[in-house]
């Protein structure tokens, strides 16, 4: 299917990102989480763009934002690739996840999204007695299932990943059909995963059971990094090379 057979919609400019340089996105009831990739911080604005509130982040070149389990997750794409969670009343780190292969194909967007379509939490580790029960051990993470999960796109690789939001072990990969995948938003409607492509702004709405491109549209006017969708159905969209946050109506 050629460019010009395919449906094409405009980005409409809203407001400049709240740093220098935005990148992930996550619509939420107050407003957008925004990270930014220059000065690492992310920010909560109002839908006219007023800065809520703001915190720094560990991630390094922050590429991709979510919201889930009352904590705000920020990619760090750089080697390692991770993601760091936070506290959204405080900012604090609270924990920090290496993705799978970590040391190839980056990431950029992520998706929170509780533990569905089939998919189950992996086995934990098997219970054995403390070695030294007088000083039990403390214990790696709250295991797995316990934070649902997380869908990130590593474009170095041609990938979406599902991953456990708690361990981070791999549950599903999708391949992805283009060369530099970004931002991501779930269409609650039909539970797909749509997922944007930012060297030509494509968006790709695939089937998270197998990664079959179900539709496929190109957003003109802005160089698209980040994407989220909030409740009113508006597509929102950052373009990193302006620093312009604009909306989209399919």
């Amino acid at each position: 299917m050629v460019a010009t057979q395919l449906r094409t919609v405009r980005a409409k400019e809203a407001f400049k990102g709240p740093g220098p340089q935005v990148n992930g996105l996550e619509a939420v009831r107050e407003g957008l989480w925004v990270s930014d990739q220059r000065d690492d911080r992310t920010y909560l604005i109002d839908y006219n763009g007023k800065t809520l509130t703001s915190f720094a982040s560990p991630a390094r070149n922050a590429s991709g934002t979510s919201f889930g389990v009352g904590s705000v997750w920020v990619t760090s794409n750089v080697r390692p690739s991770m993601i760091f969670r936070h506290d959204p009343q405080t900012g604090h780190c609270t924990a920090a996840l290496h993705l799978p292969n970590a040391e190839k194909g980056g990431v950029h967007g992520v998706q929170w999204r509780p533990y569905e379509g089939g998919v189950t939490p992996p086995a934990g580790p098997e219970k054995k007695p403390e070695l030294h029960p007088n000083a039990p051990a403390g214990k790696l993470n709250a295991g797995p299932g316990a934070s649902g999960t997380l869908w990130v796109t590593r474009p170095g690789t041609n990938i979406v990943q599902l991953i456990d939001g708690e361990t981070a072990e791999l549950l599903r990969e999708l391949p992805f059909p283009a060369a530099r995948s970004h931002g991501l938003f779930w269409d609650e409607k039909d539970g797909t995963l749509n997922v944007v492509e930012t060297n030509h702004s494509h968006v790709y709405k695939l089937d998270p059971k197998d990664g079959k491109v179900l539709d496929e549209w190109v957003i003109e006017g802005a160089e698209v990094h980040a994407m989220t969708r909030s409740a009113d159905g508006r597509i929102w969209v950052g373009d990193a090379s302006n620093n312009v946050i604009s909306t989209v109506e399919l």
